[in-house]
């Protein structure tokens, strides 16, 4: 073995025991930031040796062809024999230029180790392990050395319309007890040929000394009660601190606009038992039939309109309905989009007859009693008792360094009216709440 060989030996070696020191580096399970930069510097020196290995390689083999290499006949002394070089620092100094400089030179060829197995690994004496190129896909190769990057920043998409459209319209009731009774007039009465708006309040015609018939009015009382509605959550004290986003503000915003819809939803659909009591499930509301089930018409949302009474009523839809609501044909035929201010056409309405309309996403679907709804909020109540507050404490579970979040909230609902108005000829009723039912058979 010449010197060459021993020297390529040696630096084989080099590399070969720079990489196994970097990769067990790498591969260690608490691996520190001062060990990736240890063997980020063996990994690029294993590296620097390989380029010198190639190089001296080259050279070496270069230099073997250039003995065996045919002597041309002298020609001009300035010109180099076709395809061969002047003398042998001018081939060395090529050799260089391909090497390490990329420059292309079209009398060298480019040489093989033919016993060099296709996977790339070198099969030399000293069994040198596979070359590879530092890479960051591979964690050993460079990968475990670039931090993933998190942005103070998270993405959420809460576009779930107004969820206050309801209670901003609302009367609302502040309570300073879990109860509150309100007196109101009775207003259910249906007797024909007398007005109930009164109460059963009723002024007759008499002649002059005539006996005066006494009429008095009459009372009920609706009475609220506070319910809790409560949002609860814990995380530990290490996320709290080393999440990249305040996880305390996430919180406190899901918190609050998960309540609002809730309330809302129990506004529109509540049951009343441990709720507020929702306009669809009311006895103040009136019920209609559309024409044919899971289908909208002009006369349908006329209907409505004759059956409302109230003084600033809001149109509430399912999505579901928005293509309905576009195609409407009007009772000869045609489109119907003289119903839209603005028209359709301009954009999708802002109104509906002449009253705001909203896609609201607690409304139930097409063919459930209450897809659609025209209400006159300010004839419900809201008892206001305690406002969405949102406490943290670290005390519950200080042994186990858990933090947990609270959410409470306390209120409750019903229309103002218990059934709907009867009109003095007995048979015509309102109200300020009129939905669609999911049955056809309307006229």
């Amino acid at each position: 073995m010449d010197i060459q060989d021993t020297r390529l030996s040696e630096m084989k070696n080099e590399a070969s025991k720079l990489l196994g020191d970097a990769n067990a580096m790498l591969v260690k399970p608490n691996l520190t930031a001062e060990d990736s930069v240890t063997a980020l510097a063996k990994l690029k020196e294993a590296q620097d040796i390989k380029g010198r290995i190639d190089g001296l390689i080259q050279i070496k083999e270069a230099a073997k062809a250039f003995e065996g290499m045919a002597i041309a006949p002298k020609q001009d002394d300035d010109k180099p024999a076709p395809g061969g070089f002047k003398t042998g620092g001018e081939l060395l100094q090529e050799i260089h230029a391909v090497t390490f400089r990329g420059k292309p030179n079209k009398r060298l060829k480019t040489w093989t180790d033919q016993s060099e197995p296709s996977n790339g690994k070198h099969t030399g004496d000293n069994g040198w392990m596979e070359s590879k190129d530092l890479v960051e896909s591979i964690g050993a190769s460079g990968g475990f050395l670039v931090p993933t990057e998190t942005p103070n920043q998270f993405l959420q998409w809460t576009d779930t319309g107004d969820n206050m459209l309801a209670e901003s319209r609302a009367t609302k009731i502040p309570m300073r007890r879990r109860a509150i009774q309100i007196p109101a007039l009775n207003q259910g009465n249906t007797t024909a040929g007398q007005p109930h708006w009164w109460g059963g309040v009723l002024a007759k015609w008499t002649e002059e000394v005539g006996l005066k018939e006494e009429t008095e009015p009459t009372f009920r009382q609706i009475e609220l009660v506070a319910h809790k509605l409560v949002c609860y959550t814990e995380a530990s004290d290490e996320l709290l601190e080393d999440s990249a986003v305040s996880l305390e503000a996430l919180l406190s915003s899901m918190f609050s606009g998960v309540s609002k819809w809730e309330r809302q939803n129990a506004y529109i659909n509540g049951s009343g038992a441990g709720q507020p009591l929702g306009v669809i499930n009311a006895g103040a509301t009136i019920a209609l039939n559309p024409l044919a089930a899971n289908a909208l018409a002009v006369n349908d949302l006329a209907r409505m309109l004759e059956s409302f009474q109230g003084t600033n009523p809001v149109w509430f839809f399912s999505r579901r309905w928005m293509a309905e609501l576009l195609q409407l044909n009007g009772p000869s035929g045609g489109n119907a989009s003289y119903v839209f201010m603005p028209s359709a056409r301009d954009g999708f309405p802002a109104s509906l007859l002449g009253f705001p309309l909203f896609f609201v996403e607690q409304m139930p679907a097409p063919g459930s009693n209450g897809s659609v709804l025209l209400a006159d909020w300010s004839k419900y109540l809201v008892g206001d008792r305690q406002a969405i507050t949102i406490d943290t404490t670290k005390i519950f579970k200080f042994q186990n360094d858990i933090t947990s979040w609270r959410c409470v909230s306390r209120v409750d609902g019903q229309p103002w009216l218990n059934t709907p108005l009867t009109w003095s000829d007995g048979t015509t009723q309102t109200s300020p709440f009129v939905i669609l039912t999911g049955t056809a058979g309307g006229s």
